[in-house]
């Protein structure tokens, strides 16, 4: 009976030999499954912030563009802020005008376009408008491109508040030259706007020409 024993104990031992190789084989590739999973989500969410990122800097280079040129002509409300297309001036002094302008070969649809005629007199500017409860104004200021006898014309622009304070240093401008301006207006109610017109050649002034203040618009 001992003869008989032995081989039995043989066998269990050659079973249990087999089986813990299974186990580790399983375990090796259960590892290996889960090391492929994961490199492959961590490469997807590589390509999503990738996209992501991408998509971003895409908006963000949409978003300056979409802000100067939409709108409707004649004056539109943009998000958080409006044209001053849109608004009746306070003084009009330089026959304002509004709607779609040219400078430099490009199209400001929300325009104001004025004479460039000098301070009516020593308390008027030549255009003013009500801007309380706003914080920014921008615009694209300059000579339109079908201005007529303006290839020598230097074109002087201030921008006042109600008490005549200049906001800024003058803007000088002059064709196919114009200039963006930015200004805090937190604590303006009414801002001026005036301008002269110089003969660089002469030093004489010339106001026979107009100024336009392209997409002009307010903020709060």
């Amino acid at each position: 009976m001992a003869g008989t024993a032995q081989p039995r104990r043989h066998g269990r031992k050659s079973w249990l030999k087999s089986f813990s190789g299974i186990l580790a084989s399983a375990a090796t590739i259960v590892a290996a499954v889960a090391s492929v999973v994961a490199a492959h989500q961590t490469s997807r969410v590589n390509q999503l912030t990738i996209v992501v990122r991408q998509q971003r800097q895409q908006l963000q280079r949409a978003a300056p563009a979409a802000t100067e040129q939409s709108g409707s002509v004649g004056g539109a409300t943009l998000s958080g802020g409006t044209y001053l297309s849109a608004l009746q001036p306070t003084v009009d002094h330089a026959d304002l005008q509004t709607g779609t302008q040219t400078m430099s070969a490009k199209t400001y649809p929300n325009s104001i376009t004025f004479g460039c005629d000098g301070p009516a007199n020593t308390d008027q500017p030549d255009e003013a408008f009500n801007v309380g409860g706003h914080a920014l104004f921008r615009a694209v200021v300059g000579i339109p491109d079908n201005a007529q006898n303006a290839t020598s014309l230097n074109e002087t622009v201030t921008f006042a508040n109600q008490g005549g304070t200049q906001l800024i240093s003058p803007v000088v401008v002059s064709l196919g030259k114009p200039a963006t301006v930015r200004l805090s207006i937190s604590r303006v109610t009414q801002l001026e706007v005036t301008c002269s017109g110089t003969d660089p050649r002469t030093q004489q002034p010339d106001s026979s020409n107009e100024l336009t203040l392209g997409n002009a618009y307010i903020s709060g």
